[in-house]
Formats: C-alpha cells, sequence, structure tokens
C-alpha cells in the first residue's frame, strides 16, 4: 500500500470585480455573506515538535472576495442636479421591462441625482437577474440629460443534467444540487452543488470522485452539467494505532471508541472520508484529555491498497504526560474576568470543593472539571443566584505535569420566582401545562429546574418536539428580587388514528386499530357541529382518550379509556376503563369482560399511589377433556371484584430507558371486598435497580438491571380460581415456553398428573441483564440470567434458572419500548417444564 495525504477541495470560480455603477453578481454578494457567517469548522491540532506526527486536513474552502455595491459615481458628479428628460432602459431580452421601471425612483422632469441612481442600482441588483448594471448620461445641448441604464441580464438555467454517474441516480444528485430550472446562473451556488455532489460520493465511499462543471456548455447553452468522475470505492479495512514517542496506554479497543470511522465489514460499508477523520482526530484529543494527556498530538495517516479501493487509516499519537490536580482555590471575579482575592460568599471554598467531582491529586481530566464547574454552577443556581457564572482559570507547572486549578466566581443577586407567563396555549389549558411547571412563584429561583420542566412539558406530549422554551425575564420593578418566568409552546396534533400489526412469541399475530386523543377534555363540549368537525372541541384538558380494537390469531382485545392526570386541577389523578378480551390458552379459552377505575396521587418527586377498583365477568369454554380438574372446577361463568392499593418509588433517570437509580412497586388488592365470587389477598413486591458498569467516549452506558419479584396469596390454591394465579415463562421467565414455569395439574379424564401448568399461589423472580450498546442509540445487545419459581407455598423447593442473549432494537418511529429477540437456554429445570429457545415481542404500528 502506499500513504497519501486527503484530497484538498476544488476551487470556486474566481468573480471579476465590476466597474462603477456596476452591481455585484448576487451569487458573489451571497458568497462573501455566507463565508462570514457560516464558514466550515475544520478539526485542526496544533502542530507537534519536529519530528511528530502532523494531522492531514484539507484546508478551509473559501469563496472569492466580491466588492460592496458602489456608493459613489463621479462620472455623474458634473450632470448633479439637471433635469432628466428621458430615461432609458437598453439591454433587456428576458427579463420584463416593466419589472425594471418599478425599481427606478429617477423619473423624467426630475433633477438628477446621484445617490438616487446608486439607490436604484441597488435595488435592481436584488432582483438577481443582471450580471452587469451600468449607468451613464447623454446631455443635450439645453443642459438637459437623458439617464441611460444599460444592463447585462444574467443567463437564467435552462437545465440541471450529471454525466459519468453510474453508482448514484439522477434523482439522488437532483436532491443535493438544489438548482433550478429557470433560475440565474450563480456560481457560488453552483460551486456548492458540486460539493455537495462531492461530499455524497464521498460519503458512499468514493474517496476519489471528481465533479467538474462544463463551462462552454453553461456558457453558450445555459445548460449546468456536472461531469463526474466517480473513480474507485475506497473502503476502510483497518484503523490502527501507532504510538509517536513510545507504547500506547490505552488498547485500540478503547480508542475505537472515540471515532467514528468505521472498518468495512457485513453490516458497515466502511466509506474513507476525510472530514469524518477529521472529527476522528478531534475525538481521539479529547479522549487523551479527559484522562489528564493534557499535551497529547494526534495525526493520521491513509494507506491506499495497489488497486485504490482499499485503505487502512493510522493514527500516529504522542501522549506526553499525564497532569494531575495539584490544587483548587475559589474566588470571586473583579468583573473583567480575572481575581479579586476575595472568597466567594454564599458558599465556602470547602463546600464548593466539595461539590467539585475531581480532587486535589486525581489525574486532571477535562471532561470531570467541565462537570465539576457544571455542579458549582447548578449550585448556585438552586439557591436562586440566576446570574452566578462559573470560570476556570488554568495554571501549569513547567517543570512537573501539575495542574493548579481556579475557579472565579461571579456570584450576582438571589432571584425568587415571579409570575409563571405561559403562550402559545390555543387550545390547552394554562393549568395544564403549569402542572408541569417546577419553578414555583415566591420560592427560589431555581435554574436547574428549567431543564426538568422542559423534559415534562415535552414528554406530555401535547407539544411539537423541541418547541418548548423557558427563557428568565429581567427583574420586575415594581417587585424587586423577583423575575418571572416565561414559558412559551408550540401545539401539535395530539388526535390520531394508528393502524398496526404486532409478533408476540406469547401472544400471537395481533393487529391493530386504535383511536388516541392525548389532549382530551371531556368538559369541552362543542358549541356547533363545525366546531367539532373542526377539531376545537373535547381538546386541551391534557387527559388521554383511546379506543382500541386488537384482534389476533391467539388473543383479541377491545377496550375504551380515559384518564386524567390532574383531576380538577389538583394533584389527583383518575382513570377508567371499560374492556372485552379473549384467550386461546392450550387447554381452553377464556373471554372476559369488565371495567376498572383507579384513583392515584403523588408524593413529592418520587414516591406515588394508586387506588384501584375492579370487575370483571369471566368465563371458560372449549375445554379438551384432558384439561386439569381446576379448570373445569371454574368453567362456569364467575364474577371477580377487587379493591387494591399501589405505592410506587422511582429513582431511575429515565422512565423509558433507565441507566440508572432504581424503582420499587408494593401492592396489595381484596378480591372479593365488593362482593363476587372469590375471596383472596394478593401481595405484591416489585424492584429493579440499574446500575450503570461502563461508560464510553461518546456517552452510551453498559447498563447491568437487577430485577426481583415476589407475589404470594395466602389463602389455599383452591380459593383461587386458575385465571388468577400466578405463572412464569415465555418473555417473563426466557427459556422457559409461556406459562410452563407452574404446578403441573391432574388431568381431569384420567385423573393422573399431567403437564398442563395451573398456577400457584407463590411466585419468585429473580433476573440480572447487562445491555451493551452495540450501534449508535438504535441496536443493543443483552446477556442474562433469569432464575426463579412458581408454587403453592412459599419456598425455593423447585427453582429453575436459564441464561442467554439477545438483542435490542431502538426504532423512534415504532415507540420508546424496543423490538425484543432473545435466546434462552435453562440451566436448572423441573419435571414437565417446556423449553422455549427463542422468545421476542415485534410492535410494527403505521399511520
Amino acid at each position: 500500500m502506499t500513504d497519501r495525504p486527503a484530497a484538498p477541495p476544488a476551487e470556486p470560480p474566481s468573480l471579476r470585480r465590476p466597474h462603477a455603477l456596476r452591481a455585484p453578481r448576487l451569487g458573489a454578494t451571497l458568497a462573501l455573506a455566507l463565508g462570514m457567517l457560516v464558514g466550515r469548522a475544520q478539526a485542526r491540532q496544533e502542530a507537534p515538535e519536529a519530528g511528530a506526527p502532523q494531522p492531514q486536513s484539507r484546508q478551509p474552502e473559501t469563496q472569492p472576495a466580491s466588492p460592496p455595491i458602489p456608493t459613489s459615481a463621479p462620472a455623474l458628479e458634473p450632470y448633479e442636479g439637471r433635469l432628466i428628460r428621458e430615461v432609458r432602459i437598453e439591454g433587456l431580452s428576458k427579463v420584463p421591462r416593466q419589472l425594471v421601471e418599478n425599481q427606478v425612483r429617477s423619473k423624467p422632469g426630475t433633477p438628477l441625482s446621484r445617490a438616487t441612481v446608486e439607490q436604484d442600482i441597488q435595488r435592481l441588483t436584488r432582483l438577481g437577474r443582471f450580471r452587469k448594471i451600468d449607468a451613464r448620461v447623454v446631455s443635450f445641448d439645453d443642459k438637459s440629460v437623458a439617464l441611460v441604464y444599460e444592463f447585462t441580464e444574467t443567463p437564467l438555467i435552462n437545465d440541471v443534467q450529471a454525466t459519468g454517474n453510474r453508482q448514484i441516480s439522477d434523482q439522488e444528485l437532483a436532491a443535493e444540487t438544489s438548482l433550478l430550472k429557470g433560475t440565474a446562473v450563480d456560481p457560488f451556488q453552483i460551486d456548492r452543488a458540486k460539493r455537495r455532489i462531492v461530499e455524497l460520493y464521498r460519503k458512499k465511499g468514493f474517496y476519489q470522485a471528481e465533479v467538474t462543471i462544463d463551462e462552454p456548455e453553461l456558457e453558450k447553452t445555459g445548460n449546468v452539467v456536472f461531469k463526474i468522475r466517480e473513480g474507485e470505492r475506497v473502503k476502510v479495512t483497518d484503523l490502527r494505532f501507532e504510538a509517536f514517542d513510545g507504547r500506547l496506554s490505552f488498547t485500540p479497543g478503547q480508542l475505537r471508541q472515540s471515532i467514528k470511522t468505521k472498518v468495512a465489514s457485513v453490516f458497515e460499508t466502511g466509506p474513507l472520508d476525510d472530514d469524518t477523520l477529521d472529527q476522528d482526530v478531534g475525538g481521539l484529543v479529547a479522549y487523551y484529555q479527559d484522562r489528564g494527556y493534557l499535551d497529547v498530538r494526534v495525526g493520521r495517516r491513509v494507506t491506499d491498497a495497489p488497486n485504490r479501493r482499499e485503505a487502512i487509516v493510522t493514527f500516529i499519537i504522542a501522549e506526553g504526560p499525564v497532569y494531575t490536580l495539584r490544587s483548587v482555590r475559589v474566588e470571586q471575579d473583579n468583573g473583567v474576568g480575572e481575581s479579586s482575592g476575595r472568597p466567594p460568599v454564599v458558599f465556602t471554598a470547602e463546600q464548593i470543593a466539595g461539590l467539585m467531582k475531581i480532587k486535589a491529586g486525581d489525574v486532571y481530566s477535562v471532561d470531570r472539571i467541565r462537570k465539576s464547574v457544571t455542579a458549582v454552577q447548578e449550585a448556585y443556581g438552586k439557591l436562586g443566584y440566576v446570574d452566578a457564572k462559573v470560570a476556570r482559570t488554568e495554571l501549569r507547572d513547567l517543570s512537573a505535569p501539575q495542574v493548579d486549578l481556579m475557579l472565579l466566581v461571579v456570584e450576582g443577586r438571589p432571584f425568587r420566582t415571579g409570575i409563571n407567563l405561559v403562550q402559545g396555549d390555543e387550545l390547552t389549558r394554562g393549568s395544564v401545562i403549569r402542572k408541569q411547571i417546577e419553578l414555583h412563584p415566591d420560592r427560589p429561583l431555581d435554574t436547574t429546574s428549567i431543564k426538568e420542566t422542559r423534559e415534562r412539558l415535552e414528554a406530555t406530549r401535547l407539544f411539537e418536539p423541541g418547541s418548548v422554551k423557558i427563557t428568565i425575564q429581567p427583574e420586575d420593578e415594581s417587585r424587586p428580587g423577583y423575575r418571572d418566568v416565561l414559558v412559551e409552546v408550540k401545539e401539535t396534533n395530539t388526535g390520531s388514528v394508528s393502524f398496526g400489526a404486532g409478533i408476540n412469541s406469547d401472544l400471537g399475530v395481533v393487529g391493530t386499530i386504535s383511536l388516541d386523543q392525548k389532549n382530551f377534555d371531556i368538559a369541552d363540549t362543542p358549541d356547533s357541529i363545525g366546531e367539532f368537525f373542526a377539531g376545537r372541541a373535547f381538546r386541551g384538558g391534557g387527559q388521554s382518550f383511546n379506543i382500541t380494537a386488537a384482534p389476533g390469531t391467539v388473543s383479541q382485545r377491545y377496550s375504551i379509556s380515559l384518564s386524567d392526570p390532574y383531576v380538577f386541577g389538583t394533584d389527583y389523578s383518575a382513570g377508567g376503563a371499560a374492556f372485552y378480551q379473549t384467550r386461546k390458552f392450550n387447554e381452553y379459552s377464556e373471554d372476559r369482560f369488565g371495567g376498572q377505575v383507579s384513583v392515584g396521587r403523588k408524593f413529592g418527586e418520587r414516591w406515588s399511589g394508586a387506588i384501584t377498583v375492579r370487575a370483571a365477568d369471566i368465563d371458560l369454554h372449549n375445554i379438551d377433556a384432558g384439561a386439569p380438574v381446576d379448570v373445569f372446577a371454574v368453567q362456569a361463568p364467575h364474577i371477580l371484584t377487587g379493591l387494591g392499593g399501589k405505592l410506587t418509588r422511582v429513582t431511575a433517570d429515565s422512565r423509558l430507558r433507565p441507566t440508572n437509580g432504581t424503582k420499587l412497586e408494593l401492592s396489595i388488592e381484596q378480591v372479593g371486598a365488593l362482593g363476587g365470587d372469590y375471596n383472596f389477598t394478593h401481595l405484591g413486591f416489585e424492584h429493579t435497580v440499574y446500575l450503570p458498569i461502563y461508560e464510553s467516549f461518546l456517552g452510551q452506558r453498559t447498563v447491568l438491571s437487577l430485577n426481583t419479584k415476589i407475589h404470594y396469596i395466602p389463602q389455599s390454591e383452591n380459593d383461587v380460581p386458575v385465571y388468577e394465579r400466578f405463572y412464569l415463562g415465555g418473555r417473563s421467565f426466557r427459556g422457559f415456553d409461556y406459562r410452563t414455569v407452574s404446578p403441573k395439574g391432574i388431568r381431569n379424564d384420567t385423573m393422573t398428573l399431567g403437564t398442563e401448568p395451573v398456577g400457584g399461589t407463590w411466585s419468585f423472580f429473580f433476573g440480572a441483564e447487562v445491555e451493551q450498546p452495540l450501534w449508535q442509540d438504535m441496536v443493543s445487545g443483552v446477556v442474562f440470567v433469569d432464575s426463579g419459581t412458581v408454587a403453592d407455598t412459599p419456598g425455593f423447593g423447585e427453582y429453575r434458572v436459564s441464561v442467554g442473549f439477545g438483542l435490542r432494537l431502538y426504532i423512534r418511529q415504532l415507540g420508546p419500548v424496543p423490538l425484543a429477540f432473545d435466546f434462552g437456554f435453562p440451566l436448572l429445570k423441573q419435571d414437565g417444564d417446556k423449553e422455549r429457545l427463542f422468545s421476542f415481542s415485534l410492535d410494527l404500528p403505521f399511520r
């Protein structure tokens, strides 16, 4: 293989400077403005000492400068103030004359004004239709003049074509260029389109792709023809890391976590791209600096294979010494970014040191320093110091790899929360929004609650993603020490009709038709038929209303539900549902019709409780002759009621994809408390803890979750029908078939012990699972151990254990719950247990 540097970008065409009173081309003017505002950032590293590796990066792309619109016209000065006899417009062929005349303020019968002529040219230039505009004067004997505007029209694009593209279709190229027929020929826009085509090819691995413009064709016919030389597709076959001045302190596997370039494989094309390599250099530098290597320098080398289709990327690293934190000082800022010599007032230096994530003697991690500064800033924010600022200054010891850190604090004044102002709530009641706001009036203006409030509002899904904006207003002059909070939202369509299909190893194939309204208001009755059909009725209360029909091959469910998280504007929640469901089991079918009502309340941010009342009419039919005796005992329709309570505590960092924290749930239900055919008590305990055991450079966490579930009915199993007993298996205990982790029943036909489960009154489960992100945030791998038992009495005599592995696919369009695919292998099982190698759940809705 041969080494080569990264290819520089193509230079844009130069633009000729116009004469006085000649308008510059619009494209060049835009090029100058955009070049100043947007400029491309290049990943560069400070050049190392002689012999050290040099980063190879593309040069910044620049646009040629364009002169500003002229502000003086010496050629007109001798005729200033003379009477204009006529205004002539010459050189038009495609641009309508009336369009030009509408922009000209110099009129016959008025004095000639150089300033007016310049303004005319500026307005005409903004049309973007002319390459050149000249203004000249023709003098008459009577001292009057004719003002002549002479135009050279900008050619219009007649067509946009591409030649030489075999690997990328014309449609893909057209989407990248965004050049429209009939618009003015703009060299800057054309050059930008050319560069975007090159970038598209490089993303697909065509590192040698070249694109040029057929200039003669453009000048002659107005056709923009991109001449493409694709070259060979270049893929990265290996990533290597070399030490410039010794051995590396980290393994290649550890370093690969901080780079985006991928090696070609079955699932990766492995394209070679300069921009990505530049980002990788920056990523490696950040990786080392977060581990104390402040002097690290990184370069890269690309080695081509003889066939020019493969390349090896080598990152050359000069690590330097590991720095440690020697001391930390905290002082007030003097107002100009320098130390005043005074200690902070709100917190002592010792308190601030306790807040920091790094201590004296620790490796000087840039990431931990950044988190420490954030922690101190948030501590001030919690006390209402809205204007507090914390900056850091680093002093390196020239004789030893040590750093002295100084924090400069601007404390400001504390403020209290004034009024919570809400804008954008056209349909949603203000009380619904204010319930999610954690900034409470007359309390310290806690700036850390702004992020939490924004997340809570977005979690309601009542507003467009990313539309929630929260700003702190200036101090209220009428109430010194108070500042109002403005919450701006943009409502979204919260109603939907969805159709879907699901496949589950426990429930079979299920189709779904669902009508859902997440911002329902049962009290908002329509004033007219038109208001109802316009969607402005029954909306704005923050309630959830749902009607679902889910027919399937094994199970069916039809339901209607309504819930309100804040009943009558209080901290209480309430909900109700009615349903009909049917389910086919191996030995019988079950029909269940009923409903439930619940009332709940939150206690602070972690605890919540709920009381639930349920009732159902349950009927077993199509019972096989060999079904267990326990099934025949309850085959007649029975009424079942229950009154239950649940207490929950959640400290997890996310309710959808937790990586740290716990969830605890305690429950009790008295079946038969409101009448019915059965009377027994159900006790429940569930606890899950999430432990991050590793975090990659990109912030992806490997998480260990430990799940414990205990359920117990103190009464005899004879007092509990089979459909209310406990079962494990399938998705609830991988490696075993659905519901088969259970005591087995006596066959009704032979009165001998059979293989069909009848459930138990004691259930214990303990599982451990490690989830490791594999690709971005979309694919994760898991390994697990499941264990537990189901019996008629508390104990662990018939214990089961299984191990396995699986995949989790997080597809945003399908919701927050991942698609789960698991392979389980029983290590310890009991007689009559049925194994299941593969279990899965797949939900595919579409709208």
